[in-house]
């Protein structure tokens, strides 16, 4: 090792010491940072060395998808705050948080475990007590939009399913969408304020942390008449993810704080629901999306980013979801779209024009566009008709790709909004 290669080596070892890191096999030729327990993302996918612009993030290993230090409790809205203190008391945990989810008429805590085990906790409160659910605090994370150099046709999103002819007829009036999300800069042009109602579990922070809301709210219901899919339909925008400030381009929540979006929409009683976002499975989570779905709302959801390999991704896997993957220009589908028999159909994903904080408008890729895409097109039906339009609508009209018949890149295909409409009016 040469005598600067030496020194640099030694300036990194105190600087991540300084900040709680561990360097491992410290040569001229690598460098290998390995994160504090505490960190619950990584960036070394293939896409990586591509671009930074494709660079998404991974779910994080069965260890690491939870909060170390946290959990959530549920019990009984009716209980006493007493009730609540002595179940604290009992297992040494501090309270952080209190919400109610009135759908399911239950107070959750979240809950500090003091330096005890979450998982552990968890089963020994199940095993232990029979008015109390505990529930990890499990980690979502945005299904990453990113910025892309790439050169397309900007309005081919709209061309692609049948959206430019759709709004001819129908542009989403009396639709209302529910969105759980970053914040969004409200102040876009291109957002029609009178239509977008926000409302705030994390601080609206700075235009990073408003970034990948504010790009899905833009194909949701942007006025620009080459982004926005339903630019008549309203927006209730609940802000749960924020960006993680070690490390701005993971934007990530917890179970409870999605939970508690989720019932805010149910109460707002938005028509459909878009989660643009993905996570391992949750109970607390599947049983809030149950409940919007006995609600009549219905929930759309990202297929992930993990690629071609990862493990099913929640909350699209889930059976009641409406699971969406992401297909280019040329209706190929996108790269690091997750794969799997929960797939259910496919929508525009990649090279996504679309708003961007500060009032500016960016390119996007990833399926939580597609996503965003799909949930546009479901208010576009809702609006012709609320009665006829179901999940199972949108995969039976389906352009099929790939493989013939439902396969698991694609689902059942391309979504298309004229062969939708022309369903629903010959079943009415």
């Amino acid at each position: 090792m040469t005598r600067l290669a030496f020194q640099v080596a030694e300036a990194l070892k105190r600087k991540a010491q300084r900040f709680g890191f561990i360097l491992i096999g410290l040569s001229t030729a690598s460098l290998v940072v390995a994160a504090p327990a505490d960190k619950k993302i990584s960036y070394d996918s293939p896409a990586c060395q591509i671009s930074s612009a494709w660079c998404v993030g991974n779910l994080p290993d069965n260890n690491r998808d939870y909060r170390q230090n946290e959990l959530l409790l549920l019990y009984d809205a009716g209980q006493s705050a007493r009730f609540a203190e002595e179940v604290l008391q009992r297992y040494r945990l501090t309270q952080k948080r209190t919400d109610e989810l009135l759908a399911v008429r239950t107070k959750m805590l979240t809950v500090a475990t003091n330096g005890q085990d979450p998982k552990s906790l968890v089963d020994t409160i199940n095993k232990q007590e029979d008015k109390v659910e505990a529930n990890l605090s499990h980690l979502f994370f945005t299904a990453a939009s990113a910025n892309t150099n790439a050169v397309g046709s900007i309005g081919y999103p709209l061309d692609l399913t049948g959206i430019a002819q759709a709004h001819q007829f129908t542009k989403g009036a009396g639709v209302k969408i529910g969105m759980v999300d970053t914040p969004i800069d409200i102040l876009h042009r291109s957002l029609d304020n009178s239509k977008v109602r926000r409302v705030e579990l994390i601080p609206a922070g700075d235009s990073n942390n408003q970034k990948h809301g504010t790009a899905i709210a833009g194909v949701l219901i942007g006025q620009n008449p080459r982004i926005g899919i339903a630019p008549e339909a309203s927006l209730y925008a609940v802000s749960a993810f924020s960006s993680d400030q070690q490390n701005p381009n993971a934007r990530s929540s917890t179970a409870g704080l999605v939970a508690k979006a989720i019932d805010l929409c149910i109460q707002e009683k938005v028509d459909v629901l878009n989660l643009s976002f993905a996570g391992k499975t949750d109970p607390l989570v599947s049983k809030m999306i149950q409940k919007a779905v006995e609600n009549n709302i219905i929930v759309v959801a990202s297929a992930g980013n993990g690629g071609p390999n990862a493990e099913p991704a929640y909350p699209a896997a889930f059976d009641n979801v409406l699971a969406v993957t992401a297909v280019d220009e040329q209706e190929s589908i996108f790269g690091r779209a997750n794969r799997g028999s929960y797939i259910d159909v496919a929508a525009p994903g990649v090279n996504i024009f679309t708003t961007s904080p500060a009032g500016t408008f960016d390119l996007a890729t990833g399926t939580s566009m597609a996503t965003a895409h799909v949930t546009g097109l479901i208010a576009l039906l809702l609006s012709v008709n609320k009665q006829g339009v179901t999940p199972r609508l949108l995969e039976q009209t389906a352009i099929d790709l790939g493989l013939q018949g439902r396969d698991n890149d694609y689902g059942y295909g391309l979504v298309n909004v004229d062969r939708a409409l022309a369903a629903l009016r010959a079943a009415h």
